[in-house]
């Protein structure tokens, strides 16, 4: 079965190699080449392979084929099943190969699904995936392959990393890659847009919901390992500024700026160089990050070992970088924008603002990691830690969440100063009353205190522009219904889906700020009837225990929480040995905890003499918090996604156009003078682009018509 399996891993190479090739080639001369199978069949074909290639894997995982040198390392006969899953993914050769499946697997979607959409950039697109496939199949199949056998099999593997044991290591790996593998999408459809000098929106139309799907699964997957770090590492605390950890954020922060850049472009066609930059960038960047995990460069609880894809993974960095910079220059009077910024104060300067702070914050967290690698080479070593990216990041962080609130209340164009000044006033009030409740209270800490008064801002901002949507088609219907209300949400996914992903970012917001400014944390030695009070908490412990534990050997503590007299809860943190890392991990530790809304009681046991035992109390407030605002954010990315008609055409962007205007204006954003000048402009617009987009609709019927009665089929095919 290994056999086969690197049959078709060779496979994959050569099938991505040709349609890297191919695809290209059908894009230009498509009409002397219709009669040969289409591209998107090699992209079918590629993922085919490479699903041959993952199930024999699995396989072997699944009935501890102990023969595939993969599997002997990364598995055992005691692990569970769902970890015997996880364990596709938990090595490094495993992880390359699920890579490249995903790759394979949105490479066989995208071929399918936007054929009609774009089929100018298609084939190009195609191409360019192709190659990345290419580059990954290429360390599956030459450099690192699962499928290397053992001459002599062990009767049982090695099993996976104990820290990698844990229910949220499942899903966190999964989801982390198919936001990472999704940014490819828009990468290769900028270059295509680049290639055939099609600068315009079709690319941004066509890309726009796999970014957003990308970036749903990016954060699903940084939540999802902000949690098993809380759970798992025992220190108490969801984000570390781990060189890995900022590898996901990187490319997080500038897809977020490329989804609301984009909609600049698509609306107002601007900003097209920042958009193609950051297609760019964002892929680039989880390339980089990629390098960081896999070559031991820099330390991190994430990262594997120094593996032989390091120098490969660092030359096609470079090769993509000088690839894209050559395009970047050579077509950028291509990508000039098509009208100016009417005014310092609107939504597309919001909007850059926007670009301006997140590229800032991907630098600081870049330059920062980057860092320790950079100063040996002047005969320093400087460490970077939290204290640095917290000093930079935070201040970055809280204007871009005060853009956050202002945003929404700008208008397209030109906003009106009186109308804006009149939504924000209130909230602003109400953020400097709750600073000045919060100082009078005690609280003392200025970014505590800042960051809550802009997260209240930020989230009564928001709900003030909805609620005046809401009363401005009040006003227009009459209906005040919860039927209407929610036609209102669904009639525009997008805006009210993101205002919902904005909320989410307040709840993490107020949930770190809450947690980090006011964490309590505490060593304690007790002996067994001993106890400890801490935050109102009765931690008593009543000595040791041993069990087995997911299949291992354990000692767990037995503790009793009580508060007001009351036994609320029982809490037993353990240390599990794992055997075949006993010698270089220890007995590593199983957290307990006792959660509610307001805070966390977190108890680590860390060691013990006799029956007396060592323990870590941590009390953690509104941590959970942090995982509300992350469902939040789901859910309003999920109802952005929601399926609505798109605007291909130029007569429903126009109307779209007009629609917007007229928004603006009956929610007060815009003044009636503004409002008249500027839709006379646009309807003067309209009409010249439709009548335009008719005279071009009746040319090119009157072509084919004459070319189908003279008996001739078209040049270009229908895709």
């Amino acid at each position: 079965m290994a056999q086969v399996g690197h049959a078709s891993t060779v496979l994959a190479l050569g099938l991505a190699v040709a349609l890297a090739a191919w695809a290209p080639l059908e894009g230009r001369y498509r009409w002397r080449l219709r009669f040969l199978p289409p591209a998107r069949w090699l992209a079918a074909a590629l993922f085919g392979a490479v699903t041959v290639a993952v199930a024999i894997l699995v396989h072997a995982l699944f009935t501890d084929d102990f023969s595939f040198r993969y599997v002997a390392s990364q598995s055992s006969r005691y692990m569970p099943i769902p970890y015997k899953i996880s364990a596709l993914w938990s090595g490094q050769e495993g992880s390359l190969l699920f890579w490249l499946w995903l790759l394979s697997g949105y490479t066989a979607a995208v071929a399918f699904t936007a054929r009609q959409a774009v089929p100018t950039l298609l084939p190009y697109a195609l191409g360019t995936l192709g190659g990345v496939a290419a580059f990954f199949a290429l360390q599956v199949a030459v450099v690192a392959s699962p499928f290397a056998v053992l001459p002599d099999p062990p009767s049982d593997g090695r099993g996976m990393n104990p820290l990698l044991q844990n229910p949220w290591m499942v899903s966190h790996p999964l989801t982390l890659y198919l936001g990472y593998v999704g940014m490819a999408v828009p990468f290769a459809f900028a270059v295509a847009a680049l290639w055939t000098r099609n600068a315009g929106d079709a690319w941004i139309r066509v890309t726009r919901r796999w970014t957003l799907l990308a970036w749903l699964f990016l954060s699903i997957g940084i939540l999802i390992g902000a949690r098993w770090a809380y759970t798992e590492l025992g220190w108490g605390g969801v984000w570390a500024w781990d060189p890995v950890e900022n590898a996901a954020l990187m490319p997080w922060l500038l897809a977020t700026a490329f989804i609301h850049s984009s909609l600049v472009q698509e609306k107002r066609g601007m900003l097209k160089r920042w958009n193609v930059g950051l297609a760019v960038f964002i892929f680039l960047l989880t390339i980089f990050g990629t390098f960081i995990t896999r070559s031991g460069i820099l330390s991190s609880v994430h990262a594997f070992i120094t593996s032989p894809t390091s120098p490969w993974f660092l030359g096609f960095l470079g090769l993509v970088l000088a690839v894209t910079a050559y395009l970047l220059i050579d077509r950028a009077p291509l990508l000039a924008d098509e009208r100016r910024p009417e005014s310092a104060f609107s939504k597309e300067t919001g909007f850059l603002l926007n670009n301006l702070l997140l590229a800032g914050l991907t630098f600081a967290v870049f330059w920062g990691t980057i860092l320790p690698l950079v100063t040996p080479l002047f005969g320093v070593q400087v460490s970077v830690g939290p204290p640095f990216f917290n000093w930079v990041g935070v201040p970055l962080f809280f204007a871009m969440m005060v853009l956050m609130g202002v945003a929404p209340v700008l208008a397209w164009r030109r906003a009106s100063w009186p109308r804006v000044r009149q939504m924000l006033a209130l909230p602003t009030l109400g953020a400097l009353a709750l600073a000045v409740a919060l100082f009078a209270l005690g609280l003392r800490e200025a970014p505590i205190v800042a960051g809550f008064a802009i997260a209240f801002f930020v989230a009564t901002a928001t709900l003030a522009d909805v609620a005046a949507a809401y009363a401005a088609r009040v006003a227009a219907t009459g209906d005040r219904s919860l039927r209407g209300f929610w036609q209102m949400l669904n009639r525009n996914p997008r805006r009210y889906g993101g205002y919902v992903v904005h909320l989410g970012v307040v709840l993490v917001m107020i949930g770190l700020t809450g947690m980090y400014g006011y964490q309590q944390v505490q060593a304690v030695g007790l002996a067994p009837g001993e106890s400890y009070t801490m935050g109102g908490f009765t931690i008593t412990y009543h000595g040791l225990g041993e069990r087995i534990s997911e299949g291992v050997p354990a000692v767990y503590a037995d503790l009793t929480v009580s508060r007001d007299g009351q036994v609320v809860g029982r809490l037993q943190p353990e240390r599990r040995f794992y055997p075949a890392f006993a010698e270089t991990m220890g007995a590593t530790p199983e957290v307990a905890m006792l959660t509610s809304w307001s805070r966390d009681l977190y108890v680590v046991l860390g060691g013990w003499e006799g029956e007396t035992a060592g323990f870590e109390f941590y009390l953690n407030p509104m941590v959970a918090w942090v995982w509300v605002g992350g469902y939040l954010l789901v859910a309003g990315t999920l109802f952005s996604l929601w399926p609505r008609p798109a605007m291909a055409s130029v007569r429903a962007r126009v109307m779209a156009e007009l629609a917007e205007l007229e928004y603006d204006y009956r929610v007060g954003k815009i003044g009636a003078a503004d409002y008249a000048r500027l839709r006379q402009g646009l309807v003067a617009a309209a009409t010249a682009a439709l009548s335009g987009w008719s005279e071009a609709e009746r040319r090119v019927a009157a072509e084919i018509d004459a070319l189908a009665q003279a008996g001739a089929g078209p040049r270009v095919p229908a895709p």
